[in-house]
């Protein structure tokens, strides 16, 4: 007897199609290869590849400064609240697209937003593309405080790294913190590891609790994952040691702070002094941002790593900076140039889209300040002239406000 080519992916633990009753979450996105989008269901424990249309090319993603992102979306779904559950920059087109959950029902939604301050809403039901299932997944009706159901940490981060899809999460198994490795496009093969690490802040080793964000970085000339836990311990992990079956205990090698749950993080790089440089920049749910430089997690790769307790409150392991990148929820590289987050503006209390230049990593309308007085003149100071000014002028204009550039005379 002959099968269908459908038969066959789904007894493989694919499906040919991705349609709108496939996708019953969205949890994650991750930008692929060519133009595919990956998109995490945790309600159906799957993993989607949906094809985009064709978008132009462009050498910079644009400037972005959608402040009032939840109306835009809103009005889209008919007037209902909209949570926003990630958020990605599709590379080198200027599209970023938006997962949100919306109504009782926290119906899944996905919109294109442009720079123009447009949205479309992807018509999942005409998308094609395949799906694969996660081994493994929580099948457990548990709710971490009564409301939020174990499933849902099915995957907790995702990306896509040479020619791989990393995925986070839980499992169902007694160590439940997993790493997924899957390729695309999808087959039957699917790398499940299970991962511990040592908890400085809490004095224990932790085989539970999940990755929350992750990135990857070159250490000693070998691809390395970097993850960062809730609370805040800083883990690198070799790839070659995420293998199917295995258990492995990642190497701790820094404590960023208590009582915080990690909310994004990438990889990027900077020209310093005509030298470039590679960083992470770390958001966070509960503390400032930290650009942590490649060079301190590779003398910290051949350190022995955090095995002692580390008192609540101390950053301890590695010297990373801070950025005042506060609200942030999510973060991607919009460009070389520029990073675009959605972020709750605690100020005005607004759900915003906007993007930031990695240098400085704020936005100049987010403050009053000496500088935004009308009758301020940068006049006469040699240090203001030369460092300050173009700087704020940059700002100016990216944010919107050319008319407010002050001359130099």
């Amino acid at each position: 007897m002959r099968l269908s080519a459908i038969a066959i992916a789904c007894m493989l633990g694919l499906s040919a199609n991705v349609s709108a009753a496939d996708v019953k979450s969205i949890s994650r996105l991750a930008a692929g290869p060519a133009d595919i989008l990956f998109v995490a269901d945790w309600k159906a424990a799957e993993v989607h590849a949906i094809k985009l249309a064709p978008a132009s090319r462009q050498p910079t993603g644009g400037v972005f400064n959608v402040l009032d992102l939840e109306k835009l979306l809103s009005d889209q779904v008919g007037g209902a609240r909209v949570a926003v559950e990630d958020m990605v920059a599709r590379p080198g087109t200027g599209e970023v697209y938006v997962a949100v959950s919306y109504g009782a029902d926290k119906t899944p939604a996905l919109f294109v937003v442009t720079s123009d301050k447009k949205a479309r809403r992807v018509d999942l039901k005409a998308a094609q593309g395949t799906s694969v299932a996660l081994r493994d997944a929580p099948t457990t009706n548990e709710k971490f405080w009564k409301e939020m159901p174990e499933r849902s940490f099915t995957v907790t981060d995702m990306k896509w790294h040479d020619g791989e899809l990393f995925v986070a999460g839980l499992s169902n198994q007694d160590f439940a913190s997993t790493l997924r490795r899957i390729r695309y496009p999808f087959d039957a093969k699917q790398s499940i590891t299970s991962v511990e690490i040592f908890h400085g802040g809490h004095n224990l080793i932790e085989t539970r609790a999940p990755i929350r964000a992750m990135s990857f970085a070159k250490l000693g000339g070998q691809p390395y994952l970097v993850a960062a836990y809730t609370c805040t311990p800083l883990v690198i992990i070799p790839l070659d040691e995420l293998k199917d079956g295995a258990h492995i205990r990642g190497k701790t090698v820094g404590e960023l702070g208590y009582g915080n749950t990690p909310a994004d993080m990438v990889s990027y790089s900077q020209a310093e002094q005509g030298k470039t440089r590679d960083f992470l920049m770390l958001v966070n749910y509960n503390r400032v941002s930290n650009i942590i430089p490649v060079s301190e997690l590779d003398a910290a790769r051949a350190g022995p790593g955090i095995d002692k307790q580390v008192p609540f409150g101390q950053i301890a392991g590695l010297n990373v900076a801070q950025a005042p990148l506060a609200g942030v929820m999510r973060l991607d590289n919009l460009d070389d140039k520029s990073f675009i987050v959605v972020r709750r503006d605690l100020q005005h209390d607004e759900l915003q889209l906007v993007s930031m230049g990695k240098d400085l990593s704020f936005r100049l309308s987010d403050h009053i300040s000496e500088y935004a007085f009308p009758n301020f003149s940068f006049k006469g100071n040699a240090f203001q002239e030369k460092y300050i000014k173009p700087r704020q002028d940059m700002l100016l204009k990216d944010e919107g406000f050319p008319e407010l550039i002050k001359a130099s005379d």
